[in-house]
């Protein structure tokens, strides 16, 4: 279906607006939107559902991550990528309700908040394999979140399946998306099997794209964002840069990856030991580090399935209103620092003396499921309903 005379439509309705806006109330224009956004669904309705794979994510814009990337590079069959960061503006919505109206398998990594709106037809099946791994901290229905419980079971009540990385986790997922333990599938991961079947030729290419690490201990730092009552902020991790910089020896590197949706950056400019390389993958920078720096972050996962030793820095523990399905900080597989100025020991203590045993069991609990197979396990049961 072309959207060309949409557009049109759209850029027209754009001048009314204005005009509408003095005529009209804001709950009498509410009531018009929504009639008119069941207006576009019924029209949706009218096509057929195509035999292909929607790929929905809003996790990046014009590309899939690496764990929706992993399906649909093994998925030969028909398919197709919706992949815009919110909000959206009116003709990505137009676009999204038509291509998920229209598709037999919806595959996402995150919310898919359209999904509350519409109700899907027989055949369709709806695929969630998340963005991160376990049961570790505390997500849709168990966080505090700026949208209502009733949204998040409208979100998450049409699922087919969930993916999840261990049999331990079925319970957690499905009390956070208020479905139940049978469409919790533990078949792994997809991310997880790169990691896994890949690590040395991950870290031939951080080495080529990068090579001002070869030769250096590497320590990366990966730290989850911000929330403030439900809502995104954004965060200063209290590190004195200048004076982590003039610490490192000759032969460390502390490399900065921010989480995607963070936009603060850490520091002004890179220093010759410090750098932000934000825009490289993460397990990529993961199976080259020799440990990695993290919080509350799901990264965690990317580093015990290939034994990396972990350090957590979380000068903002007492603050942090998500909470945990683990005890934190006892279960966690490695050493958890609050104080900024104790890091750099912590780091090079764990470098020299990796917690090997916690590393083992954490990676047990949490990722059981994810031995190097998972992305054809969900390529099978994709097809399945093809």
């Amino acid at each position: 279906m072309k959207f060309t005379a949409i557009e049109v439509i759209i850029s027209a309705g754009d001048k009314v607006k204005n005009l509408i806006k003095k005529i009209l109330s804001y709950s009498m224009r509410r009531k018009i939107l929504t009639a008119l956004n069941r207006l576009w669904v019924s029209v949706c309705m009218l096509f057929p559902v195509k035999n292909r794979v929607l790929f929905y994510t809003i996790r990046a814009s014009g590309r899939l991550l690496d764990n929706s990337r992993a399906v649909y590079d093994r998925l030969d069959c028909p398919k197709k990528i919706f992949a815009a960061k919110q909000p959206h503006s009116k003709l990505t919505k137009l676009k999204a309700y038509f291509l998920i109206l229209t598709s037999r398998v919806i595959v996402t990594d995150d919310y898919c908040g359209y999904l509350r709106a519409v109700k899907l037809r027989k055949n369709q099946r709806v695929f969630q394999i998340w963005h991160g791994c376990g049961a570790f901290k505390k997500f849709a229905l168990d966080s505090r979140s700026d949208v209502t419980p009733e949204y998040e079971r409208a979100a998450h009540s049409q699922y087919s399946a969930v993916a999840v990385s261990a049999p331990a986790c079925k319970k957690v997922f499905a009390g956070a998306f208020g479905i139940s333990e049978e469409k919790c599938v533990s078949i792994g991961i997809p991310m997880t099997d790169y990691l896994i079947n890949n690590k040395e030729s991950l870290q031939s290419e951080a080495l080529e794209k990068y090579p001002f690490i070869k030769g250096k201990k590497i320590f990366l730092y990966a730290p989850t964002f911000r929330e403030t009552e439900g809502k995104v902020a954004p965060f200063d991790p209290g590190i004195d840069w200048n004076s982590l910089s003039e610490k490192l020896a000759e032969d460390e590197i502390f490399i900065v990856r921010r989480h995607p949706i963070e936009n603060n950056r850490f520091f002004e400019r890179d220093h010759k030991n410090i750098i932000d390389l934000t825009e490289a993958s993460t397990i990529m920078l993961c199976a080259c580090a020799d440990v990695i720096v993290t919080d509350y972050s799901s990264v965690v996962h990317d580093a015990v399935i290939i034994d990396k030793p972990v350090v957590f820095y979380c000068p903002d523990f007492r603050d942090y209103e998500r909470g945990f399905y683990i005890r934190y900080p006892e279960d966690l597989p490695g050493e958890a620092v609050t104080d900024p100025s104790e890091l750099l020991d912590v780091i090079r203590k764990t470098a020299k003396e990796p917690p090997v045993d916690r590393i083992k069991r954490f990676r047990t609990e949490q990722l059981e499921s994810c031995d190097g197979h998972s992305t054809e396990r969900a390529v099978k049961l994709i097809k399945s309903w093809l």
